[in-house]
């Protein structure tokens, strides 16, 4: 199965060809809007939630997955608790995060909501093994990195690791790809890796994780953000 996070800075509807160019299974796409997938198209299986109906978080399955919401699971403004499933028998659960700054969401920091997340989910993460995936907005390049330290510690001891630095055998810090370009005041140029794919240790075994360049050639005006792919080996998703 191969998970994709990708913030696509809205107009998804006018993007989905990457994912699908990338062979996606599942994808988790902040900035997404509520009618990117359209009804019509059967293929694919849509959830969203947002407080603007332009800019949202969304999740697409492709490649018969089904998505279903996980309504025994707490709500959160910014997360959606999800489970995909595939006609095969395989089997992923996992919490899909945007966090945003805006009081119509949440009063909380960045970083505030990815601990408050981590706090209101650690049961279920421990006896359920859901994974974390999503634009959580903190990074060690950015002025969060103190409380995102401390939010990497908690999940650690979880047992929930980024894949794209476990499996590249990379510390936090030492990202070798960004995932955010943003350019400040006077066109000053910060790049962030905070996008994430947080699985249990036992999706990681044989699993391949990678940054999908969109900031050279022709895709340049995509994104800000660069995708997060991870491939994990179907054998880890049966029952």
């Amino acid at each position: 199965m191969r998970l994709v996070e990708w913030n696509c800075r809205m107009a998804l509807q006018r993007k989905l060809w990457l994912l699908e160019e990338l062979n996606t299974d599942i994808a988790v796409v902040p900035e997404c809007s509520q009618g990117a997938v359209k009804p019509n198209e059967d293929s694919l299986s849509f959830l969203w939630k947002g407080h603007n109906p332009n800019k949202g978080l969304g999740i697409i399955a492709f490649n018969g997955w089904k998505l279903e919401l996980r309504w025994d699971l707490e709500s959160l403004p910014w997360v959606i608790p999800f489970k995909a499933s595939h006609p095969t028998g395989l089997e992923f659960n996992a919490l899909a995060v945007w966090s945003v700054e805006n009081k119509d969401v949440s009063d909380l920091s960045y970083a505030k909501q990815i601990t408050h997340l981590i706090n209101t989910y650690s049961d279920e993460i421990k006896s359920e093994s859901l994974s974390i995936i999503g634009d959580f907005n903190t990074s060690i390049q950015g002025p969060s990195k103190g409380p995102h330290r401390e939010n990497l510690t908690l999940l650690d001891s979880l047992n929930l690791f980024s894949a794209y630095h476990t499996l590249n055998g990379l510390n936090h810090g030492e990202e070798k790809e960004m995932t955010l370009k943003w350019i400040g005041p006077g066109k000053k140029e910060y790049l962030y890796h905070c996008d994430f794919i947080f699985l249990p240790q036992h999706f990681l075994s044989g699993a391949k994780s990678f940054i999908y360049e969109l900031w050279t050639g022709e895709h340049t005006k995509l994104s800000d953000h660069q995708p997060v792919v991870v491939d994990i080996r179907d054998q880890s998703l049966e029952k």
